[in-house]
């Protein structure tokens, strides 16, 4: 995701991203917005032109995880992880001696080349 698709997302109706990224996205704010009130049979109907069954439950699961992170943040006044305006993905907070079980994208990629990190 790019900065161009995040400002296509907030205006999601209107912008020229896929049918099927923009039914994930009315249901991410119906679910938010309206604690999924609007999710009947006709939307459903919507939702299974895109996606199987199984997805569609990953998707709604997704979403009510990042909700309740954000609830919980809001709860403690935890702030955004940002730096200059981006969001920033550091190393979780693990205890010292198993940080090096910790794998993110730069890792991931040398194992995968054979390499270590």
């Amino acid at each position: 995701m790019d900065e161009e698709m995040i400002q296509k997302a907030l205006d999601f109706r209107n912008s020229d991203l896929p049918d099927r990224t923009k039914i994930a996205l009315e249901l991410a704010e119906d679910f938010i917005l309206n604690h999924a009130n609007n999710v009947d049979d006709a939307f459903m109907d919507r939702l299974k032109e895109h996606f199987t069954e199984d997805q569609i439950v990953e998707i709604t699961i997704g979403i009510g995880i990042w909700d309740s992170v954000h609830k919980f943040n809001n709860v403690f006044d935890v702030p955004p992880p940002v730096e200059d305006g981006l969001f920033v993905v550091g190393l979780p907070d693990v205890p010292e001696d198993m940080a090096h079980l910790v794998t993110h994208g730069k890792d991931v990629e040398a194992e995968a080349a054979g390499g270590g990190s």
